[in-house]
């Protein structure tokens, strides 16, 4: 019985084979402890920082968990305040920190299931550069909400619904 017992269990799988190449990263709040009183653009001067060291180690090693930790801040950018809903720009603040979340969390996806680092620096470069963008948009200020889609086709002309056909000056 006890060496059945044995084998049963050493036959079972591991949950972190299962998982993928990585194994599953514990919360966020563990992984990038940041200080409530942080800024919006200190976490993504941050999130800037740990992105670079990502890149710098190609993914692999300590730059892996550089890229987890800048995940995870990416996580926690909606738990502060935007100085202003709305970019001068025209685009919401929080959309774009969903983007950057999205992109995060795809490259880390991409990761568990097994795509070579490599593959993946450009992305950690397009990430990291979005997050400059958006530092260099929120300094710019915040702007008014865009004019919604259904005002601005209340303003144009009402489709009739009906094709004028001319036979043309040959009379086709």
């Amino acid at each position: 019985m006890v060496v059945l017992g044995a084998l049963a269990a050493g036959c079972q799988r591991s949950p972190a084979g299962e998982q993928g190449v990585i194994p599953l990263p514990p919360p966020a709040a563990e992984i990038a402890p940041l200080r409530e009183s942080m800024t919006l653009d200190e976490r993504l001067a941050l999130l800037e920082r740990e992105l670079a060291a990502a890149q710098a180690g190609r993914l692999e090693g300590h730059a892996l968990d550089r890229m987890l930790r800048a995940e995870a801040i990416t996580d926690r950018l909606l738990e502060v305040k935007a100085p202003f809903p709305w970019l001068a720009r025209g685009y919401s603040v929080d959309a774009r920190l969903r983007q950057l979340q999205a992109l995060a969390d795809r490259i880390i996806a991409e990761l568990r299931r097994g795509t070579q680092p490599e593959r993946l620096l450009d992305e950690v470069q397009a990430l990291r550069r979005a997050a400059s963008d958006l530092r260099l948009a929120l300094r710019e200020g915040g702007g008014d909400m865009p004019t919604p889609l259904d005002s601005l086709l209340a303003g144009s002309l009402p489709d009739t619904g009906t094709v004028i056909v001319g036979e043309g000056a040959t009379g086709e």
